[in-house]
Protein backbone atom coordinates (compact mmCIF):
# COMPACT_ATOMS: atom_id res chain seq x y z
CA UNK A 1 0.00 0.00 0.00
CA UNK A 2 1.31 3.43 -0.90
CA UNK A 3 0.80 6.30 1.48
CA UNK A 4 1.73 9.91 1.09
CA UNK A 5 1.90 12.99 3.17
CA UNK A 6 -1.22 15.13 2.57
CA UNK A 7 0.34 18.37 3.79
CA UNK A 8 3.36 17.91 1.56
CA UNK A 9 1.18 16.92 -1.42
CA UNK A 10 -0.69 20.21 -1.15
CA UNK A 11 2.54 22.22 -1.10
CA UNK A 12 4.76 20.20 -3.46
CA UNK A 13 2.69 17.66 -5.40
CA UNK A 14 1.93 13.98 -5.04
CA UNK A 15 5.31 12.71 -6.31
CA UNK A 16 7.14 14.77 -3.70
CA UNK A 17 4.73 13.57 -1.02
CA UNK A 18 5.36 9.93 -1.98
CA UNK A 19 9.11 10.42 -1.76
CA UNK A 20 8.82 12.27 1.55
CA UNK A 21 6.79 9.37 2.92
CA UNK A 22 9.36 6.88 1.60
CA UNK A 23 12.28 8.75 3.21
CA UNK A 24 10.36 9.25 6.46
CA UNK A 25 9.71 5.51 6.64
CA UNK A 26 13.39 4.80 5.98
CA UNK A 27 14.29 7.09 8.84
CA UNK A 28 11.73 5.53 11.19
CA UNK A 29 11.80 1.87 10.14
CA UNK A 30 15.04 -0.06 10.34
CA UNK A 31 13.56 -3.04 8.50
CA UNK A 32 14.67 -1.56 5.16
CA UNK A 33 17.47 -3.83 4.02
CA UNK A 34 19.62 -1.02 2.57
CA UNK A 35 18.90 1.45 5.35
CA UNK A 36 22.06 3.26 6.22
CA UNK A 37 21.76 6.17 8.54
CA UNK A 38 24.11 8.55 10.26
CA UNK A 39 23.78 11.24 12.86
CA UNK A 40 25.30 14.55 11.80
CA UNK A 41 24.60 18.19 12.51
CA UNK A 42 22.03 17.20 15.13
CA UNK A 43 19.88 15.18 12.68
CA UNK A 44 19.47 11.59 11.51
CA UNK A 45 20.36 11.35 7.81
CA UNK A 46 19.39 8.42 5.57
CA UNK A 47 21.34 7.31 2.52
CA UNK A 48 19.19 6.67 -0.52
CA UNK A 49 19.79 6.62 -4.26
CA UNK A 50 17.27 7.63 -6.90
CA UNK A 51 17.36 4.15 -8.49
CA UNK A 52 16.55 2.70 -5.07
CA UNK A 53 13.47 4.89 -4.85
CA UNK A 54 12.33 3.97 -8.37
CA UNK A 55 12.82 0.26 -7.65
CA UNK A 56 10.39 0.53 -4.72
CA UNK A 57 7.99 3.09 -6.23
CA UNK A 58 7.96 1.67 -9.75
CA UNK A 59 5.59 4.15 -11.36
CA UNK A 60 8.05 7.01 -10.76
CA UNK A 61 10.89 7.57 -13.21
CA UNK A 62 14.32 8.80 -12.16
CA UNK A 63 13.51 12.21 -13.66
CA UNK A 64 10.30 12.34 -11.62
CA UNK A 65 12.28 11.52 -8.47
CA UNK A 66 14.91 14.16 -9.28
CA UNK A 67 12.25 16.79 -9.79
CA UNK A 68 10.38 15.86 -6.63
CA UNK A 69 13.54 15.86 -4.49
CA UNK A 70 14.53 19.22 -5.97
CA UNK A 71 11.12 20.62 -5.02
CA UNK A 72 11.34 19.22 -1.48
CA UNK A 73 14.77 20.82 -1.03
CA UNK A 74 13.64 24.16 -2.54
CA UNK A 75 10.56 24.23 -0.28
CA UNK A 76 12.80 23.64 2.77
CA UNK A 77 11.23 20.27 3.60
CA UNK A 78 14.36 18.17 2.99
CA UNK A 79 18.06 18.77 3.19
CA UNK A 80 20.40 16.87 0.90
CA UNK A 81 24.11 16.18 1.44
CA UNK A 82 26.88 13.75 0.53
CA UNK A 83 28.70 12.09 3.43
CA UNK A 84 30.24 9.23 1.46
CA UNK A 85 33.85 8.31 2.13
CA UNK A 86 34.41 7.08 -1.44
CA UNK A 87 34.87 10.09 -3.74
CA UNK A 88 33.23 8.16 -6.58
CA UNK A 89 30.08 7.43 -4.58
CA UNK A 90 27.58 10.22 -5.24
CA UNK A 91 24.64 8.67 -3.39
CA UNK A 92 22.76 11.38 -1.53
CA UNK A 93 21.91 11.57 2.15
CA UNK A 94 18.62 13.14 3.22
CA UNK A 95 17.15 14.56 6.40
CA UNK A 96 13.98 16.46 7.17
CA UNK A 97 14.12 20.07 8.27
CA UNK A 98 12.14 21.06 11.34
CA UNK A 99 9.52 22.49 8.97
CA UNK A 100 9.45 19.21 6.99
CA UNK A 101 9.06 17.16 10.16
CA UNK A 102 6.19 19.37 11.26
CA UNK A 103 4.42 18.79 7.93
CA UNK A 104 4.88 15.03 8.20
CA UNK A 105 3.60 14.97 11.77
CA UNK A 106 0.64 17.19 10.85
CA UNK A 107 -0.19 14.95 7.87
CA UNK A 108 -0.07 11.86 10.05
CA UNK A 109 -2.05 13.49 12.85
CA UNK A 110 0.78 12.95 15.30
CA UNK A 111 1.07 15.15 18.40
Amino acid sequence: MINYENEIAVKCGVNAALIADYLWNMKQDHRFSNNKSTYRHGKVWVRCSQPMITSDIRFLSIDMVKGAVKTLVEKNILRKACFNEDKFDHTNWYTFTEYGESLVRKGRYMP
